[in-house]
C-alpha cells in the first residue's frame, strides 16, 4: 500500500521540483564586446540594458594603456529603468607580456584583474567598487547580477 502511494506521489514531486527549478533559472545571452574578439554572457532580461562601446584613447588612463600596448579597450554601461546610464566595466585586450609588464607587486593593477590569458593574449577587466544604485531597488539588483558575473572567466568566450 505504501509503495503504491510512493509510486504515485514521487513523480508528482519530481514534476513540481523540475518546474520550480525551471522557473528560477535565468536564461543568458551573449553580447559582443565591440572590436575585441570576445563576447560576454549576461542575463537575457538585462542584455537590452547594456551598451558596449569602443573607447576613444582620449583620457590619461587610455593613453597610457595604448602606450603600454593595449590592442583594444571597450566599456559597457547599464541603462537603469529611470535615469542616466551608469558605467559598469572596462575591458582591456593586451598581448599578455605587455599586460604583465604593467603589474607591480604591492600595487593595484592599472588595467584591472587579468581574467583570461590564452595564446599569448590577455583580457583584463575593471569594474565598479560599489553599486551606482540602491541595492534594494530593481536597478540595484540588476547591477549586482552584472557585477556577480563580471570577474568570472566562464562569462566570456573567444569568438574569432
Amino acid at each position: 500500500m505504501k509503495n503504491k502511494r510512493f509510486l504515485i506521489i514521487a513523480p508528482l514531486l519530481f514534476i513540481l521540483m523540475a518546474s520550480a527549478i525551471g522557473l528560477t533559472r535565468t536564461s543568458h545571452t551573449w553580447i559582443n564586446l565591440a572590436s575585441l574578439p570576445y563576447e560576454m554572457k549576461v542575463p537575457s532580461d538585462l542584455a537590452n540594458r547594456i551598451t558596449v562601446q569602443e573607447e576613444a584613447i582620449d583620457t590619461e588612463l587610455l593613453k597610457q594603456a595604448k602606450i603600454d600596448g593595449a590592442i583594444g579597450v571597450v566599456s559597457a554601461s547599464y541603462q537603469p529603468i529611470k535615469g542616466e546610464k551608469a558605467w559598469f566595466m572596462t575591458v582591456f585586450y593586451f598581448n599578455e607580456k605587455n599586460l604583465d609588464k604593467t603589474m607591480r607587486p604591492d600595487e593595484v593593477p592599472p588595467y584591472g584583474f587579468k581574467l583570461i590569458a590564452e595564446d599569448g593574449m590577455a583580457v583584463s577587466v575593471v569594474g565598479p567598487q560599489e553599486s551606482a544604485f540602491d541595492p534594494k531597488s530593481q536597478d540595484g539588483k540588476n547591477y549586482a547580477m552584472l557585477y556577480d558575473i563580471l570577474y568570472e572567466k566562464k562569462s566570456y568566450r573567444f569568438i574569432r
